[in-house]
């Protein structure tokens, strides 16, 4: 049996949610992440590393050249935290990247790119960034990214109180929207739900200009599993 559930969501889809978000997000820098060219070679990954920093390349959309650069290990590792792993891989970045000549020392105009980091590499076992996969963007840009499901109202949910639990059987589903409309996250309800609910991802309300892309619709992303107690 089937319910569906309130769903919530933070995007850009509107002027002035957008003007809001960009408001919040120049003055603390959670948007911002700064860049220095590099050069190609494992040796070059491992003495960057060395230095507190983190290996990445910037794509473009169709096109084969890349840009290879480095981000500082404090900066990308503060921006997971922030949105977490599957958070910050659906989060545009204003990336500002210095240009260095052969001493190192900075050189020339700072380029700045729209980008998305498609593809974050997180250590096995200290779950430090490894790597960074950028994709360049423009507002307009339409691109496929995982957005993370998040659960509210455990604590009042009526099946949590009747001995059961909620289990979030998706953490992210694949959506399709452009680089200025992607949803942080899907907030989705369970105050209301009993034993045996599940919501599943048809039940999703999504955002004008956004669109669902996962092949089975019908699976469900939560479940209200578990027992009754017995009065």
């Amino acid at each position: 049996m089937t319910m569906r559930a309130i769903t919530t969501y933070t995007a850009s889809s509107s002027a002035s949610a957008s003007s809001s978000a960009s408001q919040v997000e120049d003055e603390d820098n959670s948007t911002k992440l700064r860049a220095l060219p590099r050069v190609e070679g494992r040796a070059e990954r491992v003495k960057l590393r060395k230095q507190g920093r983190v290996p990445g390349v910037i794509f473009a959309p169709g096109q084969e050249d890349k840009r290879l650069v480095s981000v500082c290990q404090k900066e990308i590792s503060a921006a997971v935290r922030k949105h977490s792993l599957a958070g910050v891989q659906c989060t545009v970045f204003n990336l500002e990247v210095q240009a260095q000549d052969e001493d190192g020392n900075a050189e020339g105009e700072k380029l700045n790119v729209r980008v998305l980091p498609k593809q974050v590499f997180m250590h096995a076992t200290d779950r430090s960034v490894e790597n960074v996969c950028f994709l360049a963007v423009e507002p307009e840009t339409k691109v496929r990214v995982k957005v993370p499901v998040i659960t509210q109202g455990e604590d009042v949910c009526p099946g949590a109180k009747k001995g059961g639990f909620v289990q979030l059987l998706r953490k992210d589903i694949m959506v399709t929207a452009r680089s200025d409309q992607i949803p942080k996250s899907f907030l989705m309800d369970v105050s209301t739900l009993d034993v045996g609910k599940v919501i599943k991802i048809a039940d999703l309300q999504v955002p004008e200009g956004v669109q669902i892309t996962e092949a089975k619709m019908d699976l469900p992303m939560i479940r209200i599993g578990g027992k009754t107690r017995s009065a």
